[in-house]
C-alpha cells in the first residue's frame, strides 16, 4: 500500500473521501515519532482490481 502523511484529520478525511470515490482501498493510521511524544498521521491507500462485475438493470415493461 502506498502511504500519504497528512497533519491535519480534515484534510485527511477530505483525501480518503476522494479516494474511496475513485475505487481505492483506504485506511488511516498513525505512529509515534522517535524521541518524541508526537505521533505522524497518515492515509495507507491501495487501488482496486476491477473485478469485471456490472450490474445490469432490466426493464420492467
Amino acid at each position: 500500500m502506498d502511504r500519504a502523511y497528512i497533519g491535519l484529520e480534515a484534510d485527511r478525511l477530505t483525501v480518503a473521501a476522494i479516494l474511496v470515490k475513485n475505487k481505492y482501498t483506504v485506511r488511516q493510521g498513525s505512529e509515534k515519532r522517535e524521541g518524541s511524544k508526537s505521533y505522524d498521521y497518515f492515509l495507507e491507500f491501495e487501488r482496486n482490481q476491477d473485478s469485471g462485475r456490472r450490474t445490469v438493470k432490466k426493464d420492467e415493461g
